[in-house]
């Protein structure tokens, strides 16, 4: 069988305008839908994020960021209820605002 290059063999032959619609249309599959949250999922999180900003533990949280899940190590150095968000000082001293509807989830390590 033969390995076939896709499209990329073709982009030689392609207009310039057309290279770059096919690379916005490889993005946009990329793009990730935020997960709905059950009230139980919530309450998990809510009580981990208590228990981790209360005894000073380094934590993993994966947030909904700009169509994508992103994820970070560090410890909960506040919890900014003005904001609705909590703010997380990563192990390089990076300090992260992110805003608990964006919290997926939790893992206190």
């Amino acid at each position: 069988m033969t390995k076939d290059r896709g499209t990329i063999k073709w982009s030689s032959l392609m207009l310039p305008e057309h290279v770059e619609l096919l690379k916005e249309l490889w993005k946009e599959d990329e793009k990730v839908r935020k997960p709905l949250l059950d009230p139980q999922q919530i309450e998990i999180i809510h009580n981990d994020l208590m228990d981790a900003y209360h005894s000073e533990r380094s934590v993993t949280i994966s947030f909904y960021q700009n169509v994508a899940v992103s994820h970070l190590s560090g410890v909960i150095t506040k919890l900014d209820q003005y904001r609705n968000s909590i703010i997380l000082q990563t192990d390089d001293n990076e300090r992260h605002i992110i805003p608990f509807q964006q919290i997926i989830s939790l893992i206190v390590d």
